[in-house]
C-alpha cells in the first residue's frame, strides 16, 4: 500500500488506529534497535534492493509514530522487518517467510533446549501452541501440486 501512495506515516496511523499489530517493532531481548536488523537494513541498501526506500520511509513512520504513541515503551526495528526486505529481494515467495524465518532460528532453539537440558534451567518460559493441526502441503496456500512447491 505505501508503494502505491508514498504515504508511509497515513499507513502506519492507520494501522494502529485501527489497533492492529505492526510487525517488525519491539523484542522481548534486544530494549534498543535489534543489531541484526542494523546489519540487514545495511545489505537491503547495499544490495540495492528494489523496496529499500519504501522500507526505510515505513521505519522512520513507524518508529515516529510508536515513539509518540508509546513514549514509555520501547518498540524499535527488529530483525524480522528488514529480514522480509531482503527475502523480497531473494524473490521468496511471501507465504515462505514465516518458514524461512523459522529455519533460521532452528539451530539456535536446538542450541538453547540442549542448554535446558544440561542446566536443567528454562532458558525462556514455554509455549504450548494451540493453532491448527498438522497439514499437508496441498493444505497450504499458495501450493501448486504440479510442480510441488509454493507460488506467490
Amino acid at each position: 500500500e505505501v508503494e502505491k501512495t508514498g504515504d508511509a506515516t497515513a499507513y502506519v496511523k492507520g494501522l494502529l488506529d485501527r489497533k492492529e499489530r505492526l510487525m517488525g517493532f519491539g523484542h522481548r531481548v534486544y530494549r534498543a534497535e535489534d543489531p541484526r536488523a542494523r546489519t540487514l537494513r545495511r545489505t537491503a541498501k547495499e544490495l540495492n534492493a528494489p523496496r529499500y526506500a519504501v522500507a526505510e520511509a515505513l521505519e522512520q513512520a513507524a518508529l515516529k509514530e510508536l515513539r509518540e504513541r508509546q513514549p514509555d515503551r520501547v518498540l524499535e526495528t527488529n530483525v524480522e522487518f528488514w529480514a522480509a526486505i531482503i527475502l523480497d529481494f531473494a524473490e521468496v515467495p511471501a507465504p515462505l517467510f514465516t518458514s524461512m524465518f523459522t529455519a533460521a532460528r532452528t539451530a539456535g532453539w536446538s542450541a538453547h533446549i540442549l542448554e535446558q537440558k544440561r542446566t536443567g534451567r528454562l532458558i525462556r518460559p514455554s509455549a504450548r501452541y494451540v493453532g491448527k493441526g498438522p497439514r499437508k502441503p496441498e493444505d497450504v496456500e499458495g501450493w501448486d501440486d504440479s510442480v510441488g512447491m509454493l507460488h506467490s
